[in-house]
């Protein structure tokens, strides 16, 4: 819509001007807004100032708010008082406020006549479609909003422009997003060699894209049902994140281990079966890496995923839009269960309702699920070494219950450990938060993900690894499994965790290949 002489021309601080002028219960200031930017952008006018798109964005209101045949219809009896709207511009909130004024005449009150069936009827009809209208009028809302956020955001081109944009935030964001752009713009000028220039607008566009989804949630937070499917319209979180996290990976250092358990794992899955990964969990942007470093030599194996996520990346500001792209069974982390007392109970039954879930997917057969059984991310120990924390011995005793059931019913299920080394792109913080709104930093570095064998985790082959003569006990069995199979992840994670960090090529374990050079070692 804009020519480069109008981007330079209209003022970011206008368009937020307008972008604010929003009561909460009429959708007019929206349509106001718009349609004064239209008209100032279609003739080519000087910059619009906060004063005139104020003035104008009023009498434009004020006319078509007089309009019965628009917005409002106010219905008078004989004797009632006449009504005068009155916009006024709020000092302290910048926002419109409707002022509904009533004369000091007599107002005729009559008696209210008795309900019959067919009031009774039309009643409850309006009840019923009063949420529709109200849900309606929310999309109409929110689409213009998003509208005038994308005009804002074709103004904005440098860091002092974002930093607008992250003013807009809720104050305990704010610095998070300003800090995050930093790091985000410093790793990609590493990326390109020190050109600070070319990273500055890469970034840009990228953090743009980011801005929408944050709007977006800020305006309408989605709620994230126990089993969540990825959302790419009318806005595409799948692709945001997977651009997001793109952009960070040296390729040229990063590997995938296992090329030809991939290739198994792929049939498998095509065959109506079920396959699941029992991972590491380092970094989270982990949930992207399956389809960054597979698509090439595995196309679609990465995207059918589905991830077993924890509450906080569906509650979290900064989590929900990539969480949002991805398929998920949510859980609420034992580690936070308790968090908020008052909330044990019902994200309990969440957690049963998930399972439940999971239960039904497994038996339809043909699923890919990726969980981390360690319950968080990887953390560095005080001498700086990192290792894939241990694993849970009730997650994996889950998911083999799980698989039991749906082999009782014809559909066989696959373990195999999966090893990531993911934590130098996104790190954690060092501890356990309870508070959302961490801290972020982001590094250009080489990742590494690698699949082992498939693992049997039937108690006679569990048994069989541990040198058991006797059967084992039920605690004892999930204590063994849980072993075996966080071994086979740290062994594995060995032979991909040089990979991390950035300079010459990392040389290629036995059995890996290049993400997007080799589709076969």
């Amino acid at each position: 819509i804009l020519s480069s002489q109008h981007q330079q021309a209209i003022t970011v601080e206008s368009f937020f001007f307008l972008f604010e002028c929003v009561p909460s219960r009429t959708v007019l200031p929206y349509a106001a807004a718009s349609i004064i930017m239209m008209m100032h952008l279609a003739r080519g006018s000087s910059p619009i100032s906060a004063s005139s798109a104020r003035s104008s964005s009023v009498a434009l209101s004020r006319s078509a708010s007089m309009s019965s045949s628009s917005m409002m219809r106010i219905r008078r009896s004989k004797n009632s008082s006449s009504l005068r709207i009155a916009r006024a511009r709020d000092a302290t909130a910048g926002r419109f406020n409707t002022v509904v004024r009533a004369s000091s005449s007599p107002v005729e009150v009559k008696e209210k006549p008795a309900e019959t069936k067919k009031t009774k009827a039309a009643t409850k009809k309006a009840e019923v479609a009063a949420p529709k209208r109200r849900r309606k009028r929310d999309m109409v809302k929110s689409f213009i909003k998003m509208r005038i956020l994308d005009l804002i955001l074709l103004t904005v081109n440098d860091e002092k422009g974002m930093n607008k944009i992250a003013g807009r935030f809720p104050t305990k964001y704010q610095t998070t997003f300003i800090e995050l752009f930093d790091s985000y713009r410093t790793q990609l000028a590493i990326k390109h060699s020190g050109d600070n220039e070319k990273a500055l607008k890469e970034a840009v566009q990228i953090f743009k894209v980011l801005v929408r989804a944050y709007a977006r949630q800020l305006d309408n937070p989605h709620e994230f049902a126990s089993t969540h499917y990825s959302v790419r319209s009318p806005f595409d979180y799948y692709y945001m994140a997977q651009a997001y996290v793109g952009a960070l990976i040296d390729y040229d250092r990063s590997i995938v281990g296992g090329i030809k358990n991939f290739d198994t794992a792929k049939a498998q899955i095509d065959a109506g079966e079920n396959v699941v990964l029992f991972a590491n969990h380092q970094s989270e942007a982990d949930a992207a890496f399956l389809t960054l470093m597979t698509e090439a030599s595995h196309p679609g194996f990465g995207y059918s995923c589905r991830y077993v996520a924890g509450d906080r990346v569906v509650n979290d500001l900064m989590c929900k839009p990539f969480s949002m792209g991805r398929n998920l069974f949510c859980i609420n982390s034992k580690k936070h269960i308790n968090d908020v007392p008052e909330l044990r109970s019902a994200k309990m039954k969440q957690n049963i309702k998930t399972v439940k879930e999971m239960e039904q997917k497994l038996k339809e057969g043909g699923q890919l699920i990726w969980i981390a059984p360690h319950g968080g991310r990887d953390r560095r120990a005080a001498d700086g070494t990192l290792v894939p924390g241990e694993f849970d011995k009730d997650a994996l005793a889950l998911m083999t219950k799980l698989a039991l059931k749906a082999g009782a019913g014809g559909t066989k299920t696959h373990f195999y450990p999966f090893s990531m080394a993911t934590y130098d792109l996104m790190p954690p913080p060092s501890g356990l938060e309870k508070s959302l709104g961490e801290k972020r930093v982001v590094n250009y570095t080489g990742c590494g993900i690698a699949l082992a064998e498939e693992i049997d985790l039937s108690p006679e082959a569990v048994k069989a690894r541990a040198g058991a003569k006797a059967d084992l006990e039920k605690d004892e069995l999930a204590v063994e499994t849980a072993k075996q199979v966080y071994d086979a992840v740290c062994k594995l994670y060995t032979t991909i965790e040089g990979c991390t960090g950035t300079g010459s090529e990392f040389p290629l374990p036995e059995g890996a290949a290049r993400p997007w050079k080799d589709a076969t070692a």
